[in-house]
């Protein structure tokens, strides 16, 4: 009697064993297939996905054997999590898309974690600047009264490129699609440095929709630049040049056609890496700039 007992026991085991390991299969395949699909670029071949797929069903099946299925299920989840970010941005990208002007600072924190640094801005005692690397990019959070009420992201990675906020509404371009001259027709305030850093940035006010807060775009110089077509050295130099130019032309200039005229040449130049959302004024996100020696620092803590 005891016998038949541990017998049927055995098969209900193995008969449970092959639902679980045929689930997983379905579940190893499905998440694939959506990670290939996600891809916009960096696309491996076909025949890296079959043989990852492989080597996956293989380890799980496996490991389900040995009935350590909870296991199985963290190393199926921390594979996929790296997968994504190792071969696309979607795990970037969606947690850039949390970040929102208003939040409370602590649930922004819980989202991306402790800073690496802080400042205190200097043209308002109670704005705070939290510092954080995130490897294809860098963050900036800017904070006031516990609430969020800025926040700044430039690349680090060239093929980096998120979703600027409201973009529907504003008809706006994932980040360095398009220089500003092409993307905003309209000059807003802009600033730009070349001493301490060689930077140029401008606002454009997002209007009564987007509750009045402002979007900025530009070029900073410890950014990479996200559109690969206009990457690489060289036109960082050019662009430095211009930049100082546009600094001369705007200390000596009497001509303000001649000003525009270089303007409009930075403009054509500046294929945004650096992009901030905030309900104050312009002059804060350009003080939230780490300088040159600042993000040297920064770096290397």
């Amino acid at each position: 009697m005891g016998n038949s007992t541990d017998n049927q026991k055995d098969v209900l085991n193995e008969e449970l064993e092959d639902e679980i390991e045929d689930e997983v299969e379905e579940e190893v395949a499905e998440q694939i297939a959506e990670i290939a699909n996600s891809m916009s670029k960096k696309k491996p071949p076909k025949t890296f996905w079959m043989k990852l797929q492989t080597g996956i069903m293989m380890v799980a099946a496996l490991m389900i054997s040995a009935g350590q299925f909870n296991d199985t299920k963290e190393i199926f989840t921390s594979s996929y999590e790296g997968i994504l970010a190792n071969f696309t941005n979607t795990i970037e990208y969606e947690l850039i898309e949390k970040i929102h002007v208003g939040s409370s600072i602590e649930h922004i924190k819980s989202l991306v974690g402790e800073p690496h640094a802080i400042k205190r801005s200097k043209l308002n005692d109670a704005v705070r600047f939290f510092y954080y690397s995130k490897g294809k990019y860098n963050l900036t959070l800017i904070a006031s009264e516990e609430r969020l009420v800025g926040y700044t992201i430039y690349t680090q990675e060239d093929d980096f490129a998120p979703q600027l906020p409201f973009s529907e509404s504003h008809d706006i371009k994932p980040l360095g699609s398009n220089n500003l001259l092409t993307s905003h027709k309209k000059t807003g305030v802009y600033s730009y440095d070349i001493g301490n850093l060689v930077y140029y940035i401008e606002s454009q006010n997002l209007g009564k929709q987007q509750m009045f807060l402002t979007l900025i775009r530009g070029y900073v110089e410890y950014g990479a630049i996200p559109n690969v077509e206009v990457s690489g050295i060289d036109n960082k130099a050019k662009l430095a040049k211009e930049i100082a130019l546009l600094d001369e032309k705007a200390t000596f200039s009497e001509s303000e056609e001649e000003l525009e005229q270089v303007l409009n040449q930075v403009r054509k130049l500046v294929y945004p890496n650096f992009y901030a959302v905030t309900e104050l004024e312009p002059a804060i996100i350009s003080e939230a700039l780490l300088t040159r020696y600042e993000y040297q620092m920064f770096t290397n803590s």
